[in-house]
């Protein structure tokens, strides 16, 4: 049986200008330094991110990238990279370009939101190259190339740093202190950490002020509260969607699209897909490259999810955003622990079932959402349509309802689009459910509760789970009611299936001569 192997190419990145070879990227010698002198064997995802984020210009010295985001699942050797490269700049590149840049001005600042965080990578180089080291332990673990290449570490707090022979220097420096001289590397631990700008801009211009300069923010998924991340990511984005529309699409050249464009800002995103199941293979391969080289494996991922909350494990582990930002209204475990298979689920030949109907804030979607009463009393819901646009839905509901002689809906009356829908279905013959706004806070309570009680059943559907995950309230007469706008994904799908809930247990159903309920089947699931 063949190992399972993480993807060694991000899902999103930014494109190199040429081919990549050892004439055009120095990654290849940064490769081969870790390998010959540091005894270190980096796995394919390492090597892969250092040949493309250190290409180099046509006039073979200069690097392309003066800014470079790495954002990868945790456990998966980011700070193995730091440290690499900063052995590899300290003793090796500050030497390239004496005429340009003395050694003694390059400078390399580690730095974090918590300075404990950018100590890490620096105590490791410390123990390859400290000259006098405390301990037999750490003297064991010396790089002798290295020792006799620095002149003196100081460890003392505050004043932590390491002086090569040639006058180099690697420091750590909370970010608040950086502000001044330039520095030919920056290393920004756990971007997401930072949720003001003051460390950034005391950080960034440093960079930029220093011929050759790089900045390197490395990080997993942030939340909306990583505004400098966000900025960067953006930022990012935005220019790989240009690249894709002029050069992917072939109407200019990567050389000529660099002439009209400014292509310093580089982005390798290793992230599950949006949207994405949890336990998604394919997800999980994407967003930790380490699986199969070491001691990651999809096991180890997985057992996260029933030992961290949702937002925590799609951040770290899946380096996903989508519902980084929230805790959610309804608990996830609780609702994943509702879901049965569809095999599982009895209906009563002719059991009442009220349809619920949404529209997306947006106006871009509409949800239509079905509840019924299983054979044991449980209430079932599900998802049954979700279309673009308004339009269709009269019809459908018409066609919807001949077939199953279900003629009852049940549509939040105020403040919500869907409100259109309640006077053509009237006239159509529907039992119509307004569901008001002092009444939507119960109907969203319900549904939680129902949840809670372990009652309610239904089918897995990755459009809701997701957004029962992602979903958020606002208090509506003392009571939580579902907020579209302030939610992190399209909940609709959610509200159409809480007001089906709250009809069916709580509206009366329409008195008729022939009950519908006893002449049609009802094919819902």
């Amino acid at each position: 049986m063949s190992v399972l192997k993480g993807k060694t190419e991000p899902r999103i990145w930014t494109k190199p200008l040429r081919e990549l070879t050892p004439e055009t990227s120095l990654g290849f010698e940064v490769i081969d330094f870790a390998e010959q002198i540091l005894g270190i064997r980096l796995y394919p995802w390492q090597k892969w991110l250092l040949i493309h984020a250190l290409e180099l210009l046509d006039d073979g010295i200069t690097y392309r990238f003066r800014r470079i985001i790495v954002l990868v699942g945790r456990q998966n050797g980011k700070t193995l990279i730091v440290q690499v490269l900063s052995a590899w700049w300290l003793y090796v590149d500050s030497q390239r370009h004496p005429d340009r840049v003395p050694p003694l001005r390059f400078k390399i600042v580690g730095t974090a939101q918590n300075l404990d965080i950018a100590r890490e990578p620096w105590n490791a180089v410390k123990l390859w190259c400290d000259p006098e080291p405390p301990s037999q332990e750490e003297a064991e673990a010396a790089i002798p190339t290295l020792q006799h290449a620095t002149l003196k570490v100081s460890d003392t707090n505050g004043d932590e740093y390491i002086r090569a022979k040639n006058l180099a220097r690697y420091e750590i420096r909370a970010a608040k202190n950086i502000r001044g001289k330039p520095n030919a590397r920056v290393i920004m631990d756990e971007l997401r950490e930072q949720t003001k700008w003051d460390a950034w801009n005391a950080t960034s211009p440093t960079t930029k002020s220093f011929w050759n300069g790089q900045l390197w923010g490395v990080s997993n998924a942030g939340d909306s509260r990583s505004v400098v991340l966000i900025k960067q990511r953006d930022a990012a984005l935005a220019f790989i969607a240009d690249w894709d529309r002029k050069v992917g699409a072939g109407l200019l050249t990567p050389a000529q699209y660099a002439e009209r464009h400014d292509c310093s800002l580089a982005l390798f995103e290793w992230s599950a897909p949006e949207g994405c199941a949890k336990d998604d293979l394919d997800g999980i391969l994407q967003s930790n490259p380490s699986i199969g080289y070491g001691a990651q494996t999809v096991e180890v991922v997985k057992s996260d999810i029933d030992t961290m909350t949702d937002a925590a494990y799609r951040t770290e582990d899946l380096c996903q955003w989508v519902t980084a930002t929230v805790d959610g209204y309804i608990d996830v475990d609780e609702w994943e622990g509702t879901i049965v298979s569809p095999l599982e689920i009895r209906i009563p030949h002719g059991a009442r079932t009220v349809w619920g109907i949404d529209v997306s804030v947006d106006r871009s979607h509409t949800w239509i959402a079905a509840a019924v009463l299983d054979e044991h009393g449980r209430p079932v819901v599900n998802l049954r349509e979700r279309r673009k646009g308004l339009m269709w839905v009269p019809e459908y509901m018409k066609a919807l309802a001949e077939e199953s002689g279900m003629w009852e809906v049940a549509i939040q009356s105020k403040g919500c689009p869907a409100m259109e829908f309640i006077e053509p279905l009237k006239q159509m013959g529907f039992t119509v459910h307004e569901i008001d706004g002092s009444h939507i806070g119960l109907a969203t309570g319900r549904l939680r509760d129902r949840v809670r009680e372990g009652r309610l059943i239904h089918t897995a559907q990755p459009l809701v789970d997701q957004a029962i995950e992602g979903g958020v309230t606002k208090v509506i007469a003392e009571n939580e009611a579902w907020d579209r706008r302030r939610s992190i994904v399209d909940i609709s799908g959610v509200a159409a299936i809480t007001v089906a809930l709250y009809g069916l247990e709580t509206c009366e159903p329409p008195q008729a001569e022939s009950s519908a309920y006893e002449d049609h089947d009802l094919i819902t699931f």
